[in-house]
């Protein structure tokens, strides 16, 4: 009888640092969702805050609204094509532009900030920007070699988002 209650005894240990060992499982699982979505969302708030941002954002809405040939544009940052003043700022203006949104496609993509939220945020800017600039973005990787690696996370998530409508 002593036997079969040890038995008993360690089976329910065991059962019960299992069960133990999968709730702090979950718990870390939930505050490492928590955390990337609160990083997702203070990178947001922060772009939005940003006056430099803010700033080079709204260039990029005018520029894109008053019908700017960004391939033309993409185009002067050949090496052997002379460029104005203007078309240099349109350039930075631009670039700057694209770089924040590589940056948040990449932390997607490394599972840093969270996705869903992002969408929900930003879905809709994220493939206009990704139509609107995809010309630019094939011109610049053609100046550049064909180098695909430009800008690819952006192309990734844009078309991964088209795809899923």
């Amino acid at each position: 009888m002593d036997l079969d209650f040890n038995v008993l005894a360690g089976l329910g240990t065991c059962l019960f640092t299992g069960y133990l060992a999968f709730f702090a499982w979950s718990q870390l699982k939930e505050l490492r969702k928590q955390h990337k979505q609160k990083a997702t969302i203070d990178l947001l708030i922060s772009n939005n805050s940003n006056a430099y941002y803010r700033e080079r954002r709204q260039a990029y809405v005018k520029m894109r609204d008053s019908g700017v040939n960004f391939t033309s544009l993409a185009c002067q940052l050949d090496k052997n094509i002379q460029t104005n003043d203007e078309e240099q700022r349109q350039n930075f203006v631009v670039l700057d532009v694209l770089n924040s949104i590589e940056f948040i496609c990449v932390g997607i993509k490394e599972n840093l900030f969270d996705e869903a939220v992002y969408k929900r945020m930003s879905k809709s800017s994220v493939i206009k920007d990704w139509k609107t600039l995809k010309p630019y973005i094939m011109e610049l990787r053609r100046i550049n070699g064909n180098n695909d690696k430009l800008f690819c996370e952006f192309e990734w998530l844009a078309i991964r988002w088209m795809d899923n409508e």
